[in-house]
This record gives C-alpha cells, sequence and structure tokens, in this order.
C-alpha cells in the first residue's frame, strides 16, 4: 500500500482516507484567518513553501494563567509562546522558539535551543513578520495550515465554516483570547 505524505497529524495511507483529511487539514487563505487562529490560545499550524516544498509545524499557544487573569478583570499584556516540531511525536516533542508579544512582534527566545538561523526560525520569522504587517502576497510563497482542531480549544472542527477558520463555532462565539 503507498502513503501518500500529508501535513501535521493528517496520515494517510490509502486514497480513500484523502477524502477525511481534507475536511480537517486546511490551509488558511488569508493574513487575518492566520492571525486569529494563531493568536487562539492553543493553535498548531504548519508552514510550507511553495518553492522548495519543506515544511515546518509549529504550536503556539497562550499562558495558561492568561484566562485566569482575565477572568479576574486584572489588565495585562498578552503574550504567545511559540515552538517548532523536532521530533516524530507530533503531540509532545515541540521545543520552544520564541514569544510572540502584545505587538504581535515575534522575538526569537533567548532561552530556545533552536538556533535564530535554523530553517525553522527562520520560516517562521519571515512569515510571521508578513502575516502581522498583513502582505497576502505571503501565500504566493508559503501556505499556512491548520490540523482540523480548534485553535483554542483543541476540539476537532465539523462545521464547514469553522473548518475554513480554525476556530469552532463556540470559541468563536466567545471571541479570541489576544
Amino acid at each position: 500500500m503507498r502513503t501518500i505524505p500529508t501535513l501535521d497529524r493528517c496520515t494517510i495511507t490509502t486514497l480513500a482516507e484523502l477524502s477525511d483529511c481534507e475536511s480537517s487539514c486546511r490551509p488558511l487563505a488569508t493574513c487575518r484567518q492566520v492571525k486569529d487562529f494563531a493568536l487562539a490560545g492553543n493553535a498548531y499550524l504548519t508552514i510550507r513553501s511553495e518553492h522548495s516544498g519543506a515544511r515546518f509545524t509549529f504550536r503556539i499557544t497562550a499562558p495558561r494563567h492568561a484566562t485566569t487573569l482575565e477572568n479576574r478583570g486584572r489588565a495585562q499584556k498578552p503574550i504567545w509562546f511559540v515552538r517548532v516540531l523536532t521530533g516524530p511525536d507530533n503531540e509532545s516533542h515541540y521545543e520552544y522558539l520564541g514569544q510572540i508579544r502584545h505587538d504581535l512582534t515575534f522575538d526569537h527566545g533567548l532561552k530556545s535551543r533552536i538556533a535564530r538561523d535554523a530553517q525553522s526560525a527562520v520560516a517562521f520569522a519571515w512569515t510571521w513578520k508578513a502575516i502581522r504587517a498583513e502582505q497576502e502576497r505571503v501565500f504566493d510563497f508559503v501556505s499556512i495550515w491548520h490540523e482540523g482542531r480548534c485553535g483554542r480549544c483543541g476540539r476537532k472542527l465539523t462545521v464547514p465554516e469553522s473548518i475554513e477558520s480554525g476556530i469552532g463555532p463556540e470559541c468563536a462565539k466567545r471571541g479570541q483570547s489576544n
């Protein structure tokens, strides 16, 4: 049986399974969609170069205490941690890369074991800078995929509009964590 390579958590072994993956693994089409998804609080996204085909999977999370402080009415500047997939287990083999600050700039982490000039670090920094500036031409060079789960709560997406945006209907009602 021939294995068809796919992105992130979608592993396909037959052509029949291809339609299942296509219903959950989706490219995000606009800078706004990428920002909304990435900053939802628990996002897994894959950046793939349209030129070389190289791809890197990232996990972007808000600190656990962020929602607790929001609920208590304390003002805080949001921050998101960026990790990159470095091993075969796409659930737990993520290494700290850096952080996205409240002004949406990405800073490579001083404590990151991933070099600033590593391909994954360069790919994320370049892509995020373009997304932050809402340069839609970025999609001529990369495609950005979500894995078919809500970027905020992690539940599997089933509603077509939610699959498109990467945010489930209940989480969309509550608003973004940013």
